[in-house]
C-alpha cells in the first residue's frame, strides 16, 4: 500500500456524500491499483435477496475511478466516460471487496478493469461482477 496516496485519497473521499452514505471504504491503494470494501446492509439489497446489480456497478465506477486518480494530478479530477458491467454471479456475501486496476494511462483518457468479489465469513471469495471503464482526467472546477 502506497500510505501518501492513502492519505490524499482518505482525504477526497470524505468530502464524497455519496460514497460514505453506501458505506464505500478504501482498504488499499497503490500506482495503477484500488481495492475498495462495503459491508453489506438490508439497503444493498434487491428483492430476492441478492446485492443490488447497482450497487456491484457503483463498487466498479468508484473503485476503477479511484485506481485512475493514482495516474493523475492532483490538481485533476476523474470522471467516468464509460462503463460496461458484466454480473458474473448474484452476490449473497456480507462484504464486497473490488479490485480496480489501470490498463492504460493516456493523457485524457485512462482504461481500467475491475473485479468485485464476494467475501464471505469462512473467508471463500465469489466472483460476482467484472467491469471495464474509461475514465478521463479533468481540470477541477472551482466552486463558486
Amino acid at each position: 500500500m502506497n500510505q501518501e496516496l492513502k492519505d490524499h485519497m482518505d482525504v477526497r473521499l470524505k468530502s464524497n456524500q455519496f460514497i460514505n452514505y453506501i458505506g464505500l471504504e478504501l482498504v488499499d491503494i497503490d500506482k495503477n491499483s484500488a481495492t475498495m470494501q462495503l459491508k453489506i446492509n438490508d439497503y444493498h439489497m434487491q428483492h430476492t435477496g441478492f446485492t443490488h446489480g447497482g450497487v456491484l456497478a457503483t463498487l466498479c465506477d468508484v473503485t476503477t475511478g479511484i485506481a485512475a486518480y493514482t495516474v493523475v494530478d492532483n490538481d485533476k479530477n476523474v470522471l467516468t466516460v464509460d462503463l460496461k458491467v458484466s454480473f458474473v454471479n448474484p452476490s449473497t456475501a456480507p462484504i464486497l471487496k473490488a479490485i480496480g486496476q489501470v490498463k492504460k494511462a493516456g493523457q485524457n483518457l485512462i482504461f481500467c478493469e475491475a473485479e468485485v468479489w464476494d467475501i464471505f465469513a469462512n473467508g471463500d471469495e465469489k466472483l460476482v461482477a467484472t467491469c471495464v471503464s474509461i475514465m478521463a482526467s479533468v481540470d477541477k472546477i472551482r466552486k463558486q
